[in-house]
């Protein structure tokens, strides 16, 4: 015999269960790889063999930070930047057909402006280009030397979900991710070219980041992709350590450390609905309070070069 209570779970069950089997998916791939600074003849063959593997079996393929060209610094960023319409990148956009991939590379413009940039791309086309904001300029990172900040932040629809992109250390910004969280985003992507000895010996970043990734999934019920490379450069190690985090905080897939990898899983846009009914984070805020709290402060402390020094 089943109670009254028991019956009620049951049809909760059943409904959560009917809700999934015809909710939107998405099929995601990580590539957690190594590549040779400026070394497109070794690069991009590699990363076109991943396109062709994941085509067919894969919706939305991530690479880490700078995979196209290698972690490069001083005259290097300069000399190995490429424009959306070189030969190397066109090679790129013609390798998508049936899939969709966001690739990481030393963008010039017509303006002769570099910039760290995330590219989404799918069927032969380049769908949106995110240029990094954040840049870092603190442990052993001088990338204000020699990138533009990027202008705007703007998520990407693939099919029913919508995408928000972060590279690096715009994850790092609280306030870029809350913003994006109320742009109504379904997944954060965070592309990384983390190295192990990046903010000195008493802040880790691989816990900084394994951490974020699953406070800002369960914060805003969202899926979390993050992909960091690994392999060693300019002294540097960057150790991989790739995770899939649904939107509840629970790593669903994690890359190897240390050694290239792949790693996969099936989103379901029915696991953030169930989020966003249990947290109320992105329902409950008040951004014009917001606005007004923030014209609160710019008007206090940042008004003047003097008021900042106060």
């Amino acid at each position: 015999m089943t109670t009254g209570n028991g019956a009620q779970a049951q049809r909760r069950a059943a409904s959560r269960e009917a809700i999934r089997a015809s909710s939107p998916t998405l099929r995601v791939a990580l590539a957690q790889i190594d590549v040779t600074p400026g070394d497109y003849d070794a690069n991009l063959p590699k990363i076109i063999n991943l396109i062709e593997q994941h085509r067919g079996k894969t919706d939305l393929l991530v690479f880490p930070e700078y995979a196209l060209c290698g972690y490069l610094t001083g005259k290097d960023v300069y000399d190995y930047a490429v424009r959306t319409d070189d030969d190397v990148f066109q090679a790129l956009v013609a390798a998508t057909q049936g899939i969709t991939i966001a690739m990481c590379f030393i963008e010039e413009t017509g303006a002769f402006n570099f910039y760290d940039s995330m590219a989404f791309i799918g069927d032969q086309k380049i769908l949106n280009i995110h240029r990094k904001i954040y840049l870092v300029s603190y442990g052993v990172f001088e990338e204000r030397r020699h990138f533009s900040v990027g202008p705007k932040h703007v998520s990407v629809d693939r099919g029913a979900f919508r995408l928000a992109p972060f590279i690096c250390a715009d994850a790092w910004n609280p306030a870029l991710v809350h913003l994006a969280g109320f742009d109504l985003a379904h997944i954060f992507i965070f592309s990384a070219c983390s190295p192990t000895q990046g903010l000195g010996s008493r802040l880790s970043t691989r816990e900084s980041w394994h951490r974020m990734n699953q406070f800002y999934a369960s914060m805003y019920g969202v899926y979390v992709l993050f992909v960091n490379r690994v392999g060693d450069d300019d002294g540097l190690q960057f150790w991989g350590g790739s995770q899939i985090v649904d939107p509840f905080g629970k790593v669903i897939a994690e890359a190897k450390l240390n050694e290239e990898d792949v790693i996969e899983a099936e989103v379901h846009l029915a696991e953030v609905r169930e989020a966003r009914t249990v947290l109320h984070t992105v329902r409950d805020e008040n951004l014009y309070f917001i606005r007004r709290r923030l014209d609160d402060v710019l008007s206090a402390n940042y008004s003047s070069v003097e008021a900042q020094d106060k």
